[in-house]
This record gives structure tokens, C-alpha cells and sequence, in this order.
């Protein structure tokens, strides 16, 4: 384990612990999103013309669906993977 020393303004830091926010646990997932998911990132432009594009499909039937148990198959499987992939996090 390795130790990162944070310097905080007095002000900011009464803000943070009078909210009642756990400052560790917060760092944790801050420096958790810098850890690589494996997915590129896209830009809003992107990511709107995806979905976009999906509606259009949907609306016009020319896509492949699951059904209800197929999707939460999927997903549960989905879940597992990553629970095993950030169990050290």
C-alpha cells in the first residue's frame, strides 16, 4: 500500500468534513476513474449520433433484441466479470 499526502485549504476542508462526506473513501473513487475500463472515450457528438441512431433502428424494427431473461442474463454476467476485475479496488 502506498501513501499520498493531500493538502487542503482550512476552509475547504471544514466545507468537506461538515457535510459529512468521507474524504478517503471519496479520493478512492477519484482515483479509481483514472484506472483504464477497456472502453474509449467518446465525445457528446459521439455518443448522441449513437443514439441517434439507435432510436432510428428501433423505430424502423432493424435491429436484434433480448428479451427480458436474455437481457438480465447478460448483464448479471456483465456484473460478475467486473466485480472480479475491481475486487482489489
Amino acid at each position: 500500500m502506498h501513501t499520498i499526502k493531500l493538502q487542503l485549504d482550512d476552509n475547504l476542508y471544514e466545507d468537506i468534513t461538515q457535510s459529512g462526506i468521507d474524504i478517503k473513501e471519496k479520493f478512492k473513487e477519484f482515483l479509481t476513474d483514472f484506472i483504464d475500463d477497456g472502453y474509449p472515450a467518446i465525445s457528446t457528438q459521439e455518443a448522441t449520433k449513437r443514439v441517434s441512431k439507435a432510436i432510428n433502428n428501433y423505430e424502423n424494427n432493424k435491429g436484434e433484441y433480448l428479451t427480458n431473461e436474455e437481457y438480465k442474463s447478460h448483464m448479471n454476467k456483465h456484473i460478475e466479470k467486473l466485480k472480479v476485475k475491481y475486487a482489489d479496488n
